[in-house]
């Protein structure tokens, strides 16, 4: 049997595999490695993933083959003789780039915090910056309802960080009066879209490129149930551009997944933040009860909540910050609802 010549990179590679940090110099900066369906972006990344590895498998690794794919050279990954398996939940998410727009308030705060104890960096938008920022988070001031906003935004995070891992689209929210279709005005609609599905189609289109370039990447769109439950009273036009950004949603997916990029949407529910407590107090105003009482006539507009109150947003977060990881590398394409059981179909 002939001997295999390897490519002297991967030669290195071979010879250091016992040695996390011998290892670690193999790779570039911002290079991406791809193991057991994850992918990992930045050589400290990558160390840390070694390190781990080292610790839980006592591996041997033999070429017994290679192949050149695009621009790169590919090694069947070699066996592993068992080690210690306890389940982690470690969510792998140290070192990745993750981008996320309306990051200082409600869930979008709460997804912000969780990446960031999760170990991934993070860049994040809002019309202005919080009082109490999370550390290490860099935040950028960009209303994201405009056109200009999000080519700032989106700018800014190409210029340091040359692309993005992970995109969260959490932004939206519905300030049209209550009072039925006749109620909402061209300007409310116009409103409505260029807050809850322009922002997302603008930024992916910006960030996209990146992601296809690397084939690797995933993209998540904060929709709502309300596309499936709109109240017609006050919620019309809100509901309808979350129904677009689902649609959205799903035929981007259709179009990227078999490109490397993951595309999935989910609709909360009724979510305790500030914004709903904002709505749910300009309804008690205008029914002239208190906020509790304007809590409840929401909650009875979408038919009853069965576990008893609204969701919190870390609750969602949580959710979301596992649909970001490579612990869900095989799921895209779908919406996941986060409602109590709000919506009572499949």
């Amino acid at each position: 049997m002939n001997a295999l010549t390897l490519p002297e990179p991967i030669a290195a590679y071979f010879a250091a595999e016992h040695d996390p940090e011998a290892l670690g110099r193999c790779f570039t900066t911002q290079a991406i490695l791809k193991d057991d369906g994850h992918t990992l972006t930045g050589v400290n990344a990558i160390k840390a993933f070694l390190a781990e590895a080292s610790a839980k498998y006592r591996a041997t690794s033999v070429p017994c083959a290679i192949a050149r794919q695009e621009h790169c050279h590919v090694v069947p990954r070699p066996d592993r003789s068992a080690g210690d398996h306890r389940m982690s939940f470690d969510l792998q998410l140290g070192g990745l780039r993750a981008v996320v727009t309306g990051g200082t308030l409600g869930v979008g705060a709460a997804v912000v915090r969780t990446l960031a104890e999760a170990g991934a960096r993070v860049m994040t938008s809002a019309r202005s910056l919080p009082a109490r920022p999370v550390e290490g988070v860099a935040y950028v001031a960009a209303d994201l309802s405009t056109a200009e906003g999000t080519g700032i935004f989106a700018q800014t995070v190409l210029q340091a960080w040359d692309g993005a891992d992970i995109l969260i689209n959490v932004l939206g929210g519905s300030k049209t009066p209550s009072g039925g279709f006749a109620a909402i005005s061209d300007a409310h609609w116009f409103a409505e879209l260029n807050l809850n599905l322009m922002p997302a189609v603008r930024l992916d289109r910006a960030l996209l490129p990146a992601m296809l370039a690397q084939r690797a990447g995933v993209i998540i769109h904060v929709s709502s149930i309300q596309r499936m439950l709109p109240l017609p009273e006050s919620t019309t036009a809100y509901a309808a551009a979350k129904a677009a950004l689902t649609t959205y949603s799903k035929s981007l997916s259709r179009e990227v997944t078999a490109k490397g990029v993951r595309v999935l949407s989910v609709a909360p529910g009724w979510i305790e933040t500030e914004a709903s407590r904002e709505f749910a107090e300009r309804i008690a105003v205008e029914a002239g009860t208190d906020y509790e009482g304007g809590k409840r006539l929401v909650m009875d507009w979408l038919g009853g909540i069965p576990v008893g109150r609204p969701a919190a947003p870390q609750e969602v977060a949580d959710l979301i910050t596992f649909l970001a990881s490579p612990r869900s590398a095989s799921i895209s394409g779908t919406e996941y609802r986060i409602d109590g059981g709000t919506v009572s179909t499949l």
